[in-house]
């Protein structure tokens, strides 16, 4: 948890000190990608509170016991971490491409949910056989070279992947280029020498 917590701070700082060196847009664009599918790997909080609610029923190894008293605080990180997911997922698909967000979003959400459940569950202890060695790792680079396939046909397909940020700050300089080209025809109009309407009758005749 305290590893998750530290990776969300660097994602945090790339994507919100855009004056620094270390957040160019590739950089920022990855943190945007990663960030919700990172959060919502997180899905021992979830495991752990639907096995306390089996164990705990009807028909279950501790029927009839009480909830342990960290049962709700699991049940809140289970619906905080989902929840704050989506919202950067959401958020990245206002800002990118549809396909660049929800590919980062599957394959971070892979490598956190995997990278958890080794660490909360001990997963690969569990595992027998060195074909079952292989076949995981094996199953998450596979994984992972798909959503590297569907990141460079995004890329260099004709769907180009657009910070919305870039935009708005585009356009801000755009209108107040405009802005200051009328205002300096408008000054440069008011310098003109004021014609009579006489004098104008009199080039005519």
């Amino acid at each position: 948890l305290g590893c998750m917590v530290l990776w969300m701070a660097v994602l945090g700082y790339v994507i919100l000190r855009k004056s620094s060196k270390f957040s160019t847009k590739t950089a920022r664009r990855f943190a945007w990608g990663v960030a919700g599918g990172s959060i919502t790997g997180l899905q021992n909080f979830l495991k752990d509170s639907l096995t306390i609610i089996k164990a705990v029923g009807p028909g279950g190894a501790s029927a009839g016991m009480p909830y342990p008293w960290f049962f709700p605080l699991l049940a809140t990180l289970a619906a905080a971490t989902s929840f704050t997911g989506l919202l950067f997922l959401t958020a990245c698909m206002k800002k990118f491409d549809a396909t660049f967000s929800s590919a980062m979003f599957v394959g971070s959400f892979v490598v956190s949910a995997s990278i958890m459940s080794a660490v909360h569950y001990s997963t690969f202890e569990d595992l027998e056989g060195i074909v079952n060695y292989i076949m995981y790792p094996l199953g998450l680079m596979v994984l992972m070279a798909g959503v590297a396939v569907l990141l460079r046909n995004t890329a260099s397909g004709g769907e180009d992947v657009v910070d919305t940020d870039e935009v708005c700050e585009y356009r801000g300089d755009v209108l107040e280029s405009h802005g200051s080209n009328e205002s300096a025809s408008g000054r440069s109009n008011m310098r003109q020498p004021l014609v009579s309407p006489k004098s104008q009758v009199g080039e005519l005749t």
